[in-house]
């Protein structure tokens, strides 16, 4: 029993040990390192659907699963016809298409690993767990090196940005992570019987709650920050507003926020402080979507074709805009940046597949009590990457971007799950199944 109960630990823990590896790695956006990820997660993800799994119910029979495919078999046809039409650079193309396909890989794997609750219930903890000792050791690297990493000095000096590009894309998901394991702290506390509060409260996931909270105000990044506490304050809501009254939340939300002001005072000061340059961040960002929809709207339905946008940024640059769009990496929004790549059509694909997605987890969210804060916590953390999207561009970054596809793929199986009979054994653990 003890063998089996720490072998079910074994694919949560692989998954775990390669997220960590993906988000250390210096460079991640670099073909190399990309390429590396994305063959990574696609041989976990043969083996995963080559061994056996526990399924409840089958994945075969799920609907969802039927909807889900049909989604992805017009995202892919989208995809195709936007490539085959018109590449500005077909080796970009290639890259992104490898990119692309460890992102699928990510979600599948994340689909397969949990397919029973109990298999759900470690994945998505092993993963807060992986974030949350990201976190710690990008602290731990900030503190010994605020210019640098690895010895190299790195974009956006001053700010905490880990491994990644920059500090935005951190602070996405430092953001998305706080909020995830905030949602788990406060569902597990709702749920749980014991007597007093403080028995309730899961001290790891707290743990991780505040050092991502840390981590993510040290980035000093304005939108990841607005965007997480849109969020967070949201997934507060859907989880509290049947225990409370709106004045009860209101004055709980108004007590948290000044409470967070007073601990994060310092960094909060240097977020303020960024506001004095926005003007001019703002100039700038409209000159680059100005200068980009404009040839997006040239070539609006199948765009330019997949990774072209560095060759299309080298193309369009002109003496008025140089200093906007000459030092730029990304389009600072990753929907126009996909509407000038794939066109109308690819940004239908996407809607379509994210839609295949989403709405059979907002429904299980609401209809599955047991797991439902799990599913919501997942949406929650997804919508920070999506809502910081309109102005950064962490899902660029394939480390950030593989693994919020592994937390959907997860989120996805959840809500597809039927949970085992009260009294019988779980499949996974050899013990009875509830809320832990």
């Amino acid at each position: 029993m003890g063998i089996h109960k720490y072998s079910a630990w074994l694919w949560p823990g692989l998954v775990s040990v390669v997220v960590l590896t993906a988000f250390a790695i210096r460079g991640s956006d670099l073909p190399a390192a990309a390429t590396m990820l994305a063959a990574l997660f696609a041989a976990l993800t043969a083996a995963a659907f080559i061994l056996p799994v526990a399924e409840n119910p089958a994945l075969a029979q799920r609907k969802a699963v039927k909807s889900l495919l049909i989604a992805f078999a017009i995202f892919i046809v989208a995809l195709a016809l936007s490539t085959a039409f018109v590449v500005y650079d077909p080796s970009a193309a290639w890259l992104a298409a490898i990119k692309l396909g460890g992102v699928i890989c990510a979600f599948a794997l994340g689909l397969r690993c949990s397919l029973t609750d109990d298999r759900a219930k470690r994945l998505f903890e092993a993963l807060l767990y992986a974030g949350g000792a990201w976190a710690v050791a990008s602290i731990v690297m900030f503190i010994l090196d605020p210019a640098g990493i690895y010895g190299f000095e790195k974009f956006g000096a001053g700010r905490l940005t880990g491994a990644f590009s920059s500090p935005n894309s951190a602070g996405t998901l430092f953001g998305a992570l706080g909020v995830m394991a905030l949602g788990r702290v406060v569902s597990r506390m709702l749920t749980r019987q014991e007597p007093q509060i403080l028995e309730r409260i899961d001290p790891v996931m707290a743990g991780v709650c505040a050092v991502s909270l840390a981590t993510l105000m040290l980035t000093v990044s304005r939108g990841a920050i607005f965007s997480t506490m849109i969020c967070a304050a949201g997934l507060c809501v859907l989880l509290l507003h049947r225990r409370l009254s709106v004045p009860k939340l209101a004055a709980i939300g108004a007590a948290a926020l000044v409470g967070l002001a007073v601990i994060f005072a310092t960094p909060l000061t240097s977020v303020i402080g960024r506001f004095d340059g926005i003007d001019g961040d703002a100039l700038e960002r409209a000159t680059i979507l100005k200068s980009h929809f404009s040839f997006a709207a040239h070539k609006s339905w199948l765009g330019s074709g997949l990774g072209s946008f560095n060759t299309v940024n080298d193309h369009i640059v002109t003496a008025e805009d140089y200093p906007a769009l000459a030092v730029m990496r990304a389009m600072h929004n990753v929907y126009l940046q996909w509407f000038e790549e794939t066109g109308i059509v690819g940004l239908a694909g996407l809607a379509l597949l994210n839609l295949a997605v989403l709405a059979p987890m907002v429904s299980g969210a609401r209809r599955r009590h047991q797991m439902g804060g799990r599913i919501w916590a997942i949406l929650a953390g997804y919508l920070v990457f999506l809502l910081h999207g309109f102005t950064d561009y962490a899902f660029q970054e394939p480390a950030l971007a593989m693994f919020v596809a592994l937390l959907l793929g997860c989120g996805f199986a959840m809500a597809g799950n039927t949970a085992a009979a009260r009294g019988t054994l779980s499949h996974d653990r050899g013990t009875t199944t509830g809320e832990a």
